[in-house]
């Protein structure tokens, strides 16, 4: 950790945020820095929430050696008042980079796909989804274009980050919804999003209820129908397509284990879907043919390893705090370093992490 002190190192952090924001103005502003006797400036409150977040130490471990080096002299206690006062403040320095960020042309790698979807943050002891990552993913960069941190009890839903014109955002099944489809077609941009068998109530021509399963191709080749449903006004296409046998297999086996766990009776028709990729997007056969809207989606993967990465390497997964307050500046604190650790890591080898 006493890398993480080095001032080279601890210089590059201020000067990348100091470009997006006014360090001490916005800590006043957000009002984490209140009180300037035992803490004086911006950039020491920042120190204490990366050496307490990213550096996974405890509050007394980040009290003794920001007082070795001679950052701020406070006890534990006065470590946790601080921090707790600072979720306002790196929300919005957060946003900040993401948004200087997204400004940046990158010309043909930016296309126009955008991955959403969201990933659950437990604290120690939890029994349930204390917190919620809502994540727009750029594959064109290799990198997160949208992030947003909620309480567990605001569900998943697309508008939870930006929606841009022009853009096609891939979606799966927890977004399955009218009020999502409406959302991104208010923005003046398309979707795919997969379906289950029974997670929207679709319609022909006439307003008579379609039954997905007549729908399935016998072959691997894929096939489209136009559906409608309630609340949308014009029709959408739905593309499915066979999985080869072990995915199908491993997908039925894995929608098996999950009704198991939850102590529900499997329905035979979620068993028969789940060898199929069933896609429902806004998209016309003449701006993309079936076979490419299968290939957009497949896309998806990218934004899974995103989070795997914040998790697994970046350690987002091993929140230690129960206190609300704390376990925001928490999360906050690594989602600011893993943003900046991405554009180093694009920096230093050309391509995307």
């Amino acid at each position: 950790m006493s890398s993480s002190l080095e001032d080279g190192k601890w210089s590059s952090i201020v000067s990348r945020l100091s470009e997006v924001a006014d360090l001490e103005a916005t800590a006043r502003s957000y009002g984490a820095l209140q009180r300037v006797r035992k803490v004086r400036r911006a950039e020491d409150l920042l120190r204490l929430a990366l050496m307490y977040g990213p550096g996974h130490l405890s509050l007394r471990t980040t009290a003794a050696l920001a007082g070795d080096g001679a950052i701020v002299a406070l006890s534990d206690k006065g470590v946790l008042g601080r921090l707790r006062k600072m979720g306002d403040w790196l929300e919005h320095l957060l946003q900040r980079v993401l948004e200087q960020r997204r400004g940046l042309a990158c010309g043909e790698a930016a296309l126009t796909l955008a991955l959403v979807d969201g990933s659950v943050v437990c604290g120690p002891g939890s029994t349930g989804s204390e917190w919620r990552l809502h994540a727009r993913f750029d594959p064109g960069r290799g990198c997160f274009a949208d992030l947003v941190l909620t309480q567990g009890k605001l569900a998943e839903r697309v508008d939870r980050t930006r929606i841009e014109a022009g853009q096609t955002v891939i979606q799966d099944r927890g977004y399955a919804r009218v009020r999502d489809f409406a959302a991104v077609l208010a923005a003046k941009a398309d979707f795919i999003t997969r379906i289950g068998w029974n997670a929207l109530r679709l319609l022909d021509a006439a307003g008579q209820r379609i039954d997905l399963l007549q729908l399935v191709p016998a072959s691997s080749d894929p096939v489209e129908h136009q559906v409608h449903l309630n609340g949308m006004s014009a029709p959408l296409r739905l593309v499915i397509q066979a999985l080869p046998a072990d995915g199908a297999e491993r997908q039925r086996k894995r929608v098996a284990r999950k009704a198991g766990k939850s102590g529900r009776k499997l329905d035979a028709r979620t068993t028969t879907v789940a060898g199929y990729l069933i896609l429902a997007t806004s998209l016309s056969a003449q701006a993309q043919p079936r076979e490419r809207i299968i290939e957009m989606y497949r896309n998806r993967w990218q934004i899974e390893l995103g989070f795997k990465r914040l998790k697994t390497l970046g350690g987002l997964d091993r929140l230690p705090a129960i206190d609300p307050a704390l376990a925001r500046t928490w999360l906050l604190a690594q989602l600011i370093v893993a943003v900046l650790t991405d554009e180093l890591a694009a920096a230093i080898v050309g391509f995307p992490p």
